[in-house]
């Protein structure tokens, strides 16, 4: 009977760290489709540019949650939710018509700038350098594009403080799928 309600606990605890980490997902997903990003903060508005803001937002929660990796259930949820996100990007893909062959190489190369972002994002977030992190943004979120270093600075301003807004956050309310982002204000607020 005890192998019995091991086996039940672990596959609820599995669904209810699936749940959490869709919640989570959910919230990064609204943060990251916010307007502002892709009208005034001159992101792309195609697939890569959704991307892009999908993983530095991304980063900042997993970069909270290695803060907190050697509590329960943190390792698990970071890894469901990294799950979670190439589930949706591989159905992404399949909804825009990338063909079953071509999603796993898509899928690929997307994990691999997903995994060098957040690394670098990651560092960037411990050296606090605004110059830098500006510089990798005009590399990763804008692709070398043509932006006014107004922005640039805008952006690098606003991803520190919401590096501080998350990692200020409880790690109780994250592992019950509760993030709560800011809203970027704009170039004209600043």
């Amino acid at each position: 009977m005890k192998v019995r309600n091991e086996m039940f606990g672990f596959l609820f605890k599995k669904k209810r760290l699936n749940d959490i980490g869709h919640k989570l997902y959910s919230s990064i997903i609204a943060q990251s489709r916010l307007t502002i990003f892709y009208s005034d903060l001159a992101v792309e508005d195609n697939l890569d540019g959704r991307f892009d803001v999908l993983a530095l937002h991304m980063s900042l929660i997993l970069d909270k949650l290695d803060l907190h990796g050697k509590e329960e259930n943190v390792a698990d949820l970071k890894r469901i939710l990294q799950e979670i996100m190439f589930d949706n990007l591989d159905l992404t893909l399949r909804e825009i018509g990338v063909g079953d062959l071509g999603v796993g190489k898509k899928i690929k190369v997307m994990a691999e700038a997903f995994f060098g972002r957040m690394m670098v994002y990651q560092d960037l977030f411990r050296l606090g350098d605004t110059d830098k992190m500006s510089k990798t943004l005009h590399r990763n979120l804008y692709r070398e594009k043509d932006v006014s270093p107004d922005i640039l600075n805008y952006m690098s301003i606003y991803v520190f403080n919401e590096h501080k807004n998350v990692t200020g956050q409880s790690i109780d309310d994250i592992m019950s799928g509760v993030i709560n982002f800011t809203e970027p204000e704009g170039l004209t607020n600043v």
